[in-house]
């Protein structure tokens, strides 16, 4: 049984990390149906399709996390969802297809670039989409349990979004290292 603060913080980090990422893949649907394309693992012919179909199913995972009703079918989906991303992330980097958008649409780097950094922060999307589905303890809420989830998921919003910077001036800081 899950304490309903961390379940709190769990919707909310992973609901606002995948809407985060949605919205640009909306803004920007070229961009990310070059990086579909980039990573090499489907038919020409289904990249087009899928690169519209993803944000979609991210954003409609992610608002359904936040009720009761569809929480079950929403993290289902978003799990399969990082799951794909995760795996597409890990081929890549094992085949040594390292240099391209990792499609995440977080900020934009200079020069593209993937790694295992970003097959462990995928796998963690998956691990915080599964805590949505533990059952929560029963217990009353107060008004510090509210102030705590937020907190907490401001926190790891901001360090999601700090580890999103960092890999991608992960190059520019290799780059340093080797001068």
């Amino acid at each position: 049984m899950l304490d309903p603060v961390i379940l709190m913080m769990c919707i909310a980090t992973v609901t606002i990390v995948t809407l985060a990422s949605a919205a640009p893949k909306w803004l920007n649907p070229e961009r990310f149906r070059a990086s579909v394309e980039a990573f090499a693992l489907l038919p020409s012919f289904a990249v087009t399709p899928v690169s519209y179909a993803l944000p979609v199913l991210e954003a409609g995972g992610a608002i359904g996390l936040l009720f009761d009703v569809t929480r079950l079918s929403a993290a289902c989906v978003l799990i399969a969802l990082f799951g794909v991303f995760t795996l597409a992330l890990a081929i890549n980097v094992w085949r040594g297809h390292t240099d391209i958008d990792c499609g995440c649409s977080g900020f934009i780097a200079e020069k593209p670039g993937i790694g295992r950094w970003h097959v462990g922060r995928a796998a963690l999307l998956v691990l915080f989409a599964c805590l949505t589905l533990l059952p929560q303890a029963g217990r009353a809420l107060v008004w510090f349990d509210y102030l705590s989830a937020g907190a907490c998921t401001l926190f790891f919003v901001a360090a999601w979004f700090t580890l999103d910077v960092l890999l991608n001036n992960l190059p520019k800081l290799d780059s340093l290292r080797n001068s």
